[in-house]
């Protein structure tokens, strides 16, 4: 605790979706003591843990579903507050004794034994932020059902003799309609009306979540337009990047924003063997998935472009696309943190 010396109590916090364990250490017990307690999340059960805390303590909680917004609550009453980033909080997942009693010791013992500039924790994000982060999630949510249908309805298509009709037929209102109504009947006729609809349905609430994310862009030009100018970047990929990244004030280096989207390769060593592949799997997926298909997008890109040129070379090299996507995204990335950061 080199730098936490003016606080009496740390409290380390384990949470759920209904309670929430905690732990406190106090000064008085040079911070060896331990009492554990537990309450509600309900609105009654915050409200009541809220009061109890004050500027001379410091909280710590593990980063989840519902810890963003209850660690903004918490900032307006503790000294201190720490979202622990899960993914590398190595005593909480490295633990054979997994319980909500054990995790919030833990998490206490994690802070005091730690120096304030090793702890993993993660920003808070903003009440803007976590909106527009509901919504980007529930876009992505949405397209995903989406394909789910298509392939379900595809799949009845399959199933009674019409295996020329393709998924691409699909992807299309009255293109949908028009071969289902050609093609099937009786029971199949009536699954696939009713699947179409399901379509439809989920197809309007991407469209408004498209207009929801629009209107976010729209609000903040200071932050949108540097991303915006990036070659690939639209509306989704702009609030994508909006939403967890934001103006980069909290990444310090271009290196970090890129650490932080996970655009890593998989690398192999083994010997004189050395083996480079695509992403690893950490990260923040979103922006990941996103900047990934605005880099793709060089492959069929036309016009005079640096970027373009930068991609064409690493294949006339003998490089795989694979490389040059990685490549170009975290090209992307940098240009989009300078722009940001240094507004040049």
């Amino acid at each position: 605790m080199a730098k936490l010396e003016g606080f009496d109590r740390i409290i380390g916090m384990d949470l759920s979706k209904r309670t929430f364990k905690a732990c406190v250490l106090t000064r008085d017990k040079n911070f060896e003591d331990r009492k554990i307690f537990s309450g509600s999340m309900t609105p009654e059960g915050r409200g009541n843990l809220l009061s109890q805390i004050g500027k001379k303590d410091v909280v710590a909680i593990e980063g989840g579903t519902s810890s963003n917004n209850f660690a903004r609550e918490l900032e307006t009453v503790a000294g201190k507050v720490f979202l622990l980033n899960p993914g590398k909080l190595h005593i909480i997942f490295q633990s054979q004794k997994k319980t909500d009693s054990a995790d919030c010791v833990k998490i206490a013992k994690y802070i005091r034994d730690t120096h304030e500039e090793s702890i993993c924790d993660m920003n808070i994000p903003t009440k803007a932020e976590s909106d527009l982060r509901e919504v980007v999630n529930s876009y992505n949510f949405a397209k995903k059902q989406r394909t789910q249908l298509i392939n379900k309805l595809h799949s009845i298509f399959n199933m009674n003799g019409h295996p020329e009709v393709k998924a691409t037929q699909l992807k299309d209102n009255e293109s949908r309609i028009e071969t289902i109504m050609e093609l099937l009947h009786g029971m199949a006729s009536s699954d696939a009306c009713l699947i179409e609809g399901m379509i439809t349905n989920v197809e309007f609430a991407i469209e408004k979540y498209i207009e929801l994310m629009r209107s976010f862009v729209i609000s903040d030009p200071k932050t949108s337009l540097p991303w915006l100018s990036l070659p690939g970047v639209g509306t989704i990929t702009c609030a994508s990047l909006m939403a967890y990244v934001g103006d980069c004030t909290r990444f310090y280096s271009a290196k970090q924003l890129r650490n932080y989207i996970g655009l890593v390769p998989r690398i192999d060593q083994s010997g004189d063997h050395n083996w480079q592949g695509g992403t690893l799997s950490f990260g923040c997926m979103v922006i990941r998935r996103n900047i990934m298909q605005c880099a793709w997008s060089m492959d069929h890109r036309k016009g005079d472009c640096v970027l373009k040129n930068e991609w064409d070379g690493i294949i006339l090299r003998g490089g795989r696309k694979s490389k040059a996507a990685i490549y170009v995204a975290n090209k992307l990335l940098t240009i989009g943190w300078t722009l940001q950061k240094k507004k040049e």
